[in-house]
């Protein structure tokens, strides 16, 4: 844009201000396309579904924070405090209630949307940054959307890191570096596992760019790494140990670190969840795999059919997808085939990187300093799904694979329109296609797993029924579950007063202690969460022959003969819902 001096002549000015303005409408548009549309889709569900167990879990416990507890001093949290913080804050502001919790879920996940499209802008450019957002909107959930899990705090300081990890690498400015660390502790405070991976990340990124781009000594290098890696420690520390002096400081540290000490053994070693087997992939992939060899068989007999013959598989494939009640073990496999994505994703950078190792050190990291970074950040991420590699684990993390695929798809397009070049009329059309058929595919898949199943035949959603009890007003369920949470909400507040002391087994029933105001005397959110001690299950069994908890909540499929015949000595039967029997404490003969 020309430069205005004051000889310019009002129609001048005017014409590039106008110039400008569109100019900046048209840099803005992306943005204002990912926030509308993020606001749209989350709106529609962001009230939608209690999954009682999380609220269980996730909520119950966060009350107890607002009312002076302590994780791990006073009960037991197999997570780092930061989202039960942060919901009690948010609670103790705006209302003791699922809808505040939910409020504060929305802002975070319309944020995190809008920095992907940030961190996929620094990647690619302004609209093709659209791409892993609107995959992210196809992927919106799976089953629970807005269901209360530190990763859906925590990825937002994720992107947040990898952002200025990118940056970093744009400016050498080690003020970056810290930034990243910072937001690498914040990661850590909602979930340590992954925050200790995006540690790991973060160090391996500074280490492959210092020690495999320098043209000075090993020593020199070393030296270079460990100056840089200790910037970006730095940051990390600052939030590590601010919670740390926080926790000491309320008496949780020890009582902290020696659960999570007990609790990862143990995890790993009984809620680990096997990603589904690889046999699994071969319907779908086999589809893949002869769509692609008649497209190089097409493209070098009769390459004028190539651009109408990748259309017609993509309407082909897709059809399979879309249409109901058929081909159920293709529909099943295309869903597996995502489940192995990333998987494949890092197989494909890995050897990307490594192919391109042959180009001059400084001309190396230019070409692959982007898919390094994204790839370790990506794999950061990705890792918190196991042990536990299923559907809802695995779609919290696929924005961060989005950012991966997109870089990968760019390249894979530059590579095939070279080879296009010669023999087609439009090689960059034709290479544009053959990116967008996967991508279409993948979005498809998304919508059919995420989207179609919150909505009936009717094309009505499935959860429109508003509770009606205080803490869970406005929040909408189906109509099944609403009668059954209020049957029980009744049920308990018919036999014990605010404040009263009650104790479920089932952890479905533990989100009963939030929805009526009942206090939790025991050390557990939840009884069959892994990594607890004998000797804490003994004391609360204790507190039950002592009768502290005047109500206790007992699931029809508990096995524990002794947990029954306990219950049943001192407590007797006065209710039950859904699977679910409240026991009220028998009246004692002692004055």
């Amino acid at each position: 844009m020309r430069r205005l001096t004051v000889d310019n002549s009002p129609a001048e000015i005017d014409a590039a201000s106008r110039m400008y303005g569109q100019h900046v409408f048209k840099q803005a548009m992306p943005l204002v396309i990912t926030i509308i549309a993020g606001f749209i889709c989350y709106s529609l569900f962001w009230r939608r579904g209690v999954w009682l167990s999380v609220v269980g879990y996730s909520i119950s416990p966060a009350e107890r924070v607002m009312q002076g507890e302590a994780p791990y001093r006073d009960f037991l949290y197999n997570y780092t405090p930061g989202m039960l913080w942060l919901n009690a804050l948010l609670m103790k502001l705006f209302g003791t209630s699922l809808v505040t919790v939910a409020a504060g879920l929305f802002v975070f996940k319309l944020a995190t949307l809008t920095t992907l499209f940030y961190a996929a802008r620094r990647l690619s450019s302004n609209w093709a940054a659209l791409l892993p957002v609107g995959l992210t909107l196809f992927w919106i959930g799976y089953k629970y959307i807005f269901g209360v899990y530190p990763t859906q705090y925590s990825l937002l300081f994720a992107l947040l890191g990898l952002i200025a990890m990118l940056r970093y690498n744009e400016t050498e400015r080690a003020v970056w570096l810290l930034l990243c660390g910072l937001a690498v502790g914040a990661v850590f405070v909602f979930k340590y596992n992954v925050g200790i991976l995006l540690v790991g990340s973060g160090t391996a990124i500074i280490a492959i760019k210092e020690m495999l781009t320098m043209e000075t000594s090993w020593r020199a290098r070393i030296i270079a790494a460990l100056k840089k890696a200790m910037i970006f420690w730095a940051g990390f520390a600052v939030v590590f140990l601010a919670m740390a002096a926080y926790l000491a400081h309320s008496g949780a540290l020890g009582a902290m670190i020696d659960h999570f000490l007990h609790h990862v053994a143990a995890y790993s070693e009984e809620r680990a969840v096997r990603p589904p087997h690889p046999k699994q992939l071969l319907p779908w992939a086999g589809l893949m795999g002869v769509a692609a060899i008649g497209a190089v068989i097409l493209f070098f007999k009769a390459a004028k059919y190539f651009e109408a013959y990748i259309l017609v598989v993509f309407i082909a494939l897709a059809g399979v997808l879309v249409f109901p009640g058929r081909a159920f073990v293709v529909k099943n496999s295309a869903l597996v085939s995502v489940a192995y994505l990333p998987i494949f994703l890092f197989v494909v950078t890995t050897v990307w990187v490594i192919v391109e190792f042959r180009k001059k050190k400084s001309e190396w990291w230019s070409s692959v300093g982007m898919l390094v970074i994204t790839g370790f950040f990506a794999l950061g991420i990705y890792m918190e799904v196991y042990p536990r590699a299923d559907y809802y684990h695995l779609v919290r993390v696929l924005p961060a694979v989005f950012l991966l695929l997109l870089i990968l798809l760019a390249r894979i397009t530059k590579w095939l329109e070279l080879r296009f070049e010669n023999r087609l009329p439009a090689p960059r059309r034709a290479a544009l296609l053959c990116a967008a058929v996967p991508l279409a595919l993948l979005a498809i898949i998304g919508f059919r797993e995420s989207w179609q199943p919150e909505f009936d035949s009717a094309l009505r959603f499935r959860e429109n029924n508003a509770l009606q009890i205080e803490r869970a007003r406005g929040m909408l369920v189906t109509r099944r579950q609403a009668e059954m949470v209020e049957d029980l909400a009744r049920l308990i507040e018919a036999n014990s007063t605010e404040d009263d002391y009650i104790f479920s087994f089932s952890q479905r029933g533990t989100a009963f202690h939030f929805l009526t105001g009942r206090r939790n005397p025991t050390r557990f959110v939840w009884w069959r969460s892994v990594g607890i001690r004998n000797q804490n299950r003994e004391a609360a069994i204790e507190m039950i022959r002592n009768r502290v908890p005047r109500l206790i909540i007992l699931q029809d499929s508990l096995k524990s003969q002794r947990i029954r015949e306990t219950v049943a000595e001192h407590y007797t039967e006065v209710g039950a819902v859904g699977g679910l029997a409240v026991f009220s404490r028998k009246a004692t003969t002692n004055p």
